[in-house]
């Protein structure tokens, strides 16, 4: 029957073809099945007239869709084994970790001689973090005073410390439990009986006073200021005296970090928001911590439970070392990660742009000192030696004298402003820092501005004058090692006249490899990070969304609320 629908059709479409075909070929794409208007719609007029001549055949539409169907049936296959494959093999990798999961459950259980489930057939939980603290086999950082050998290395003792329970709080014991501990009650049952009755009232009100008197922990930004003459940076290394240990010793004697987390900056999630080096000072640097709010019975102020800690922290620091300022955080706040850009600033001194001739001039008074500085290889190295070990203290006050009266002149700034100016935008610093290749990745920085301002006049004594100094703002996402210092020393070289541009240029190439000196690191320090990010989106947006409390923003800067322009 359908094959004879079909041939009625070829014979009735043959008569209208030709004429409907050139003109109107949508119409039979409306009017025949779906498989025949496939085939008319997308031939030519020629080939559609040849082939619809051809009377069709109901085996060859058949056999087509059976293809069809067999194709599709096929590729639906394909992705089912694929997809049914990914099953297996995830269902099999979850099994294996399942079976690793119980391994290691039972041989926890072994471990602790108990059995793998609780009385009521539940899986039993074993907590291996705080047991890996409480029990001490984890010691302290080898940097911090928490160690015993930092103790003994720097003579620091550690007093009062409170007698740390299993679950790292601070055990409190009654007159009562210490009584029935020491066997000091009565032998007879009676009284033996009340007196465990008593000292079970007396530990149900100790552990009701703990509670109450337990106090919160919250995510603190402290402002330090430092002097880095006496350490070894501010990075805590093992068995060296740092910054980030002395504050660490501050914080636990004010009692703003516990003895359990004494030793492990981990634990209070300790971060910083720049390293210095040694040497190196800082004026504002950012750090960030989980602290104890020590106060928080005593003071209802929130602002003054910080002021009060700040002072109470000072007091445990030494007098190179102070917290200028606590300010409370968002709980994800990491003063490393947080920070958008941080500034240095060199305060360098007028005498270093000095000429050459000028130079020996000062040294003049003394022949020998006289000739030993006009050797041209000598490395400033070598000179700062050779006039230690040759020049006699007299003239080296005389020079002295003769130096510190240098005034610089504007062409030199001038100078001393181009050659910064060169450091700026995106280069590779692989030889401003200690060993890396050209080929690191991390060699390549990126230096927003660099720029000396306005020279500054320091008071002198009776028998010292007056000296000039230039400070040098450097403002960066990031720096290396002694990258700072030794690209202060090639912009003074450059604005002495002793280097040429094209030197200072040729360094950042990664084709070049060449020594570059290093500036002293007491002239350095860390100007102030800032968090602009983290002001825009977690404070000012906070009480928008109802989810956080108003925070204080992250800025501080002067008084009249204006950066210091350079010059």
């Amino acid at each position: 029957m359908y094959a004879s629908r079909v041939r009625c059709l070829n014979r009735h479409l043959s008569s209208l073809l030709p004429e409907l075909l050139p003109s109107h070929p949508s119409i039979l794409a409306h009017r025949l099945p779906s498989h025949h208007s496939r085939l008319y719609t997308h031939q030519s007029t020629a080939q559609s007239n040849l082939f619809i001549h051809q009377p069709f055949s109901t085996q060859a539409i058949m056999a087509d869709d059976d293809n069809n169907n067999n194709s599709s049936a096929s590729a639906n296959d394909d992705g089912n084994n694929k997809k049914g494959n990914k099953q297996r093999k995830a269902s099999k990798w979850q099994a294996l970790k399942k079976k690793k999961k119980e391994q290691k459950r039972k041989k926890l259980a072994a471990a602790n001689g108990v059995t793998d489930t609780t009385p009521d057939g539940k899986k039993r939980k074993f907590n291996t973090w705080n047991k890996k603290y409480d029990e001490g086999s984890v010691t302290p950082h080898e940097g911090s005073f928490a160690h015993p050998e930092m103790q003994k290395l720097f003579d620091v003792k550690i007093v009062g410390e409170d007698v740390v329970s299993e679950g790292g709080e601070t055990d409190v014991k009654s007159d009562a439990e210490k009584k029935v501990e020491d066997g000091t009650t009565e032998s007879s049952a009676a009284a033996t009986e009340g007196s465990v009755t008593e000292a079970t009232a007396t530990t149900e009100a100790s552990a009701t006073s703990v509670d109450t008197d337990k106090v919160p922990k919250r995510k603190l930004a402290c402002l330090v200021s430092f002097l880095g003459s006496n350490y070894s940076g501010f990075q805590i290394n093992s068995l060296t005296k740092s910054l980030h240990a002395e504050i660490e010793l501050g914080l636990y004697r004010a009692g703003l970090i516990s003895k359990s987390n004494f030793g492990h900056p981990n634990k209070y999630s300790w971060s910083n928001s720049a390293r210095t080096d040694k040497g190196v000072h800082a004026a504002a640097q950012v750090c960030s911590f989980k602290g104890e709010m020590i106060y928080h019975h005593e003071i209802d102020d929130f602002a003054k439970q910080l002021d009060a800690m700040r002072e109470k922290v000072n007091e445990c620091l030494p007098d190179d070392v102070r917290i200028l300022d606590f300010e409370r955080v968002t709980r994800t706040f990491c003063a490393r990660t947080s920070r958008d850009k941080v500034r240095y600033q060199y305060m360098v001194p007028s005498f270093l742009f000095c000429s050459p001739d000028e130079a020996r001039k000062a040294f003049a008074a003394d022949d020998v000192g006289a000739a030993s500085l006009t050797d041209k290889k000598m490395t400033p190295m070598e000179a700062s030696i050779r006039v230690q070990d040759d020049v006699s203290p007299d003239v080296i006050k005389a020079a002295r004298a003769e130096l510190l009266n240098y005034r610089v002149s504007q062409e030199t700034l001038q100078r001393l402003r181009d050659g910064l100016k060169l450091f700026e935008g995106t280069h590779s610093f692989h030889n401003y820092t200690r060993r890396m290749g050209a080929d690191n990745a991390s060699a390549t920085r990126y230096i927003l501005k660099f720029a000396p301002l306005e020279p500054v006049l320091v008071p002198g004594s009776e028998d010292q004058p007056e000296t000039q100094w230039v400070p040098v703002q450097v403002t960066g996402q990031s720096f290396l090692l002694n990258q700072i210092r030794k690209m202060i020393s090639a912009a003074v070289d450059h604005a002495r006249g002793v280097v040429s541009t094209e030197r200072v240029t040729q360094s950042m190439s990664k084709d070049c490899r060449m020594k570059v000196n290093v500036a002293p690191a007491q002239g350095l320090f860390l100007d102030r990070s800032f968090f602009e990010l983290y002001n825009k989106h977690k404070v000012t947006n906070a009480p928008k969304h109802g989810n956080q409390p108003e925070l204080e923003m992250l800025d501080w800067v002067e008084e009249d609320e204006k950066e210091i322009p350079a010059a």
